[in-house]
C-alpha cells in the first residue's frame, strides 16, 4: 500500500478550513482560524509573525494515559467536545527539569542567564500534537512535516521554542505538525504483569501519525505525501520508525537529524521488565503493577530517578512495534520511503573534556569488535577531546546516516546526507562549535535571542528552510537558487556541508563506516 493511501477518504463528514474574519474588511488578517472536522469544531489563532498562517495548538491525539490508562498503548479517542478550544499548548508530558538544564547549559556558553528557560507544565495527560499552516483551503495538498523532539526519550516537548512551526509553515508553503510522546518511566517501562507491552511512547507517535492521515487535509496538507523529522532521540525514533512495519502507509519520506544511534541499542523486554521489579522494589509496600498506578506522577518519577538512574531511556525489541534489533543488515520495515540524514561536526564536543579514562571507558561501551578501529580514530585527532568527540560521533550518528542512506538507495528510495559544520560567531561557538541540537533553530528560523547570529546564520537559515521544504515537497532537496546537492551514493560518497558556505564534500569517515559496519551494528549485542 503506497503511503498515506488510507488518508483523507476517512474524514467524517464535511472538511473545510473556516476562515472567520470577525469586524474586518476583507484585506484584514484572519481573526480566528477554524478547523471542522465532522461534528467538532476547531478554533485555533492567527501566528505571530505571519498572520495568514494559523497555528490549532494542543489537539488531543488520544485519550489521556493516566489511571488505568498508565502503561497501556494510547487509547483512541472517545466522543470529541462540539467545539475546541486550539489557542494554546496542553501541558507537556511529565518529567523532570533534564531538558531545560541541557538549555541552560548551551545558554550560559552564549551568556544567557538561568532564570531565561523555564519548564512548562508538565503532566501525564499529554498526548497532544500542534499543527502550522498557510489556511489555503481544503483542496491545497500541501506536503506535511511531522516533527519528533528529541530529549534523551526522557524528556521535551512538542512546544520548545525552537520548535514552533509558524515561520516554516510560512515560508514553506507547508503544514507542519509537532506531536508529543511519553517518556522515561513514563514511556518505555517494562513490568513483568505488562505481558510484554514496553514502547509506549513509540505507540504514541504511531499514534500521532494515524491521526494526521485520518485529518491533516482539512488543514490544507496531503495525507499522501508526510515526511517525519526529527533530532536526537527524535532521530533515533524515526530509525525505529523506518524500520518497523507498523508505520507502513503513516509517511513517505523521513528526515534524520544527528540520530541513528539506534543501530547501537539493544534493550529486550526482559531489560526493561526489570524496570518494573526495581521500581516496585523502591516504593512503600513493594507495589504490583495495578498498585504502581495508584501512585501519582511525582512519586514515580522521583522513585524512577532514584532507582533507575543509570537506566538509558529507549525503545526494546518487543516482537512487534520493534520486530528486531536494527542491524548494517536489516534497517528498513517500511517502503518506499526517501531519507534525507545528517550529523553536525562537533556533536559529542559539549558533554566530553580532556579525560582519557573517559574516552576508553567511552569505547569500552562499544561493541568489541570496532573497538581498535574507534581507538585508531580517536588517537588521530591532537586532543584527547577531540578523539573523543569524532570517535563517539562517528558510531553514534556519522556511519549509521551512511547505512541509513544506502539502505534506501538500495530499496528504491532517494537519500541525501549533510553534515551541519556552522559555528555561531562569538565565545559561545568557540566554547561548543557546531554543537548537538545547533542546527534546529536554522530548520525552523526559531533563533534565540539569547544566539549570536549574523548575516552568514540568516543565509543559511534560507537554505536550509529551502533544502528541508524541497525534500518534504518532492523527496528531493535541490531546488532553483541552492547549490547542487548530490544524492548519496555509497561508490563515491559525498555529504552536503551547511555551514559559513554550501559545498559538497567527500563523506568523512565513509570508508572505515563500511569497513566496521558489521562489528559495530552486526546482531549480536
Amino acid at each position: 500500500m503506497a503511503p498515506g493511501s488510507r488518508g483523507a477518504s476517512r474524514l467524517p463528514g464535511i472538511v473545510v478550513l473556516l476562515l472567520a474574519i470577525a469586524g474586518c474588511d476583507r484585506g484584514s488578517p484572519p481573526a480566528t482560524p477554524e478547523v471542522r472536522l465532522g461534528q467538532q469544531v476547531i478554533a485555533g489563532r492567527a501566528g505571530d509573525s505571519h498572520q495568514s498562517t494559523a497555528g490549532f495548538l494542543g489537539i488531543p491525539f488520544a485519550e489521556p494515559p493516566v489511571g488505568a490508562l498508565r502503561w497501556q498503548a494510547p487509547q483512541p479517542l472517545r466522543a470529541a467536545a462540539a467545539r475546541l478550544d486550539a489557542t494554546g499548548f496542553a501541558a507537556a508530558c511529565y518529567q523532570d527539569s533534564y531538558n531545560n538544564d541541557w538549555y541552560r547549559k548551551v545558554g550560559a556558553a552564549f551568556g544567557a542567564e538561568p532564570v531565561t528557560f523555564v519548564d512548562p507544565p508538565f503532566s501525564e495527560d499529554c498526548l497532544y500534537l500542534n499543527v502550522w499552516t498557510p489556511a489555503p483551503g481544503e483542496d491545497a495538498r500541501l506536503p506535511v512535516m511531522v516533527w519528533i523532539h528529541g530529549g534523551a526519550n526522557r524528556s521535551g516537548w512538542s512546544f520548545e521554542p525552537n520548535y514552533l512551526g509558524e515561520n516554516l509553515a510560512a515560508r514553506g508553503n507547508v503544514v507542519v505538525v509537532s506531536i508529543a510522546y511519553r517518556h522515561g518511566v513514563f514511556g518505555f517501562f517494562g513490568h513483568p504483569e505488562l505481558d510484554g507491552a514496553t514502547n509506549f511512547g513509540l505507540l504514541d507517535q504511531l499514534a500521532a501519525l494515524r491521526w494526521v492521515q485520518a485529518h491533516i487535509a482539512a488543514f490544507g496538507g496531503d495525507a499522501e505525501n508526510v515526511t517525519i523529522f526529527g533530532e536526537s532521540a527524535g532521530a533515533a525514533d524515526i530509525g525505529y520508525l523506518t524500520a518497523t512495519p507498523m508505520a507502513q502507509g503513516l509517511f513517505r519520506r523521513a528526515i534524520s537529524q544527528s540520530g541513528g544511534y539506534q543501530m547501537l541499542e539493544r534493550r529486550s523486554v526482559a531489560d526493561l521488565e526489570a524496570l518494573g521489579k526495581t521500581l516496585g522494589a523502591a516504593l512503600p509496600g513493594h507495589p504490583d503493577l495495578a498498585g504502581l498506578r495508584q501512585f501519582d506522577s511525582a512519586t514515580i518519577l522521583a522513585a524512577a530517578n532514584s532507582a533507575l538512574k543509570d537506566h538509558d531511556w529507549g525503545p526494546a525489541v518487543d516482537g512487534t512495534t520493534v520486530a528486531g534489533p536494527i542491524t548494517a543488515e536489516d534497517l528498513l520495515g517500511v517502503s518506499p520511503v526517501d531519507l534525507l540524514v545528517g550529523t553536525n561536526q562537533d556533536e559529542w564536543f559539549m558533554y566530553v573534556d580532556d579525560d582519557a579514562a573517559a574516552l576508553a571507558a567511552a569505547i569500552d561501551g562499544m561493541p568489541a569488535a570496532a573497538r581498535g578501529a574507534l581507538r585508531a580514530l580517536a588517537a588521530a585527532e591532537p586532543a584527547v577531546r577531540r578523539g573523543h568527540d569524532r570517535a563517539v560521533t562517528f558510531a553514534n550518528m556519522a556511519c549509521p546516516g551512511y547505512l541509513m542512506a544506502d539502505a534506501v538507495r538500495r530499496a528504491g528510495g532517494k537519500s541525501w546526507v549533510y553534515r551541519f559544520t556552522r559555528v555561531r560567531p562569538g565565545p559561545g561557538g568557540e566554547q561548543l562549535g557546531a554543537y548537538h541540537g545547533a542546527e534546529i533553530p536554522y530548520v525552523f528560523d526559531t533563533h534565540d535571542a539569547w544566539l549570536a547570529a549574523d548575516d552568514a546564520d540568516r543565509r543559511l537559515t534560507e537554505a536550509m528552510q529551502q533544502y528541508w521544504v524541497n525534500f518534504a515537497r518532492s523527496g528531493d532537496p535541490n531546488g532553483a537558487g541552492l547549490p547542487a546537492w548530490p544524492a548519496y551514493d555509497a561508490e563515491s560518497a559525498r555529504v552536503m556541508t551547511l555551514g559559513d558556505g554550501l559545498a559538497p564534500q567527500a563523506a568523512p569517515d565513509h570508508a572505515l563506516c563500511l569497513e566496521q559496519a558489521d562489528a559495530l551494528y552486526g546482531a549480536a549485542p
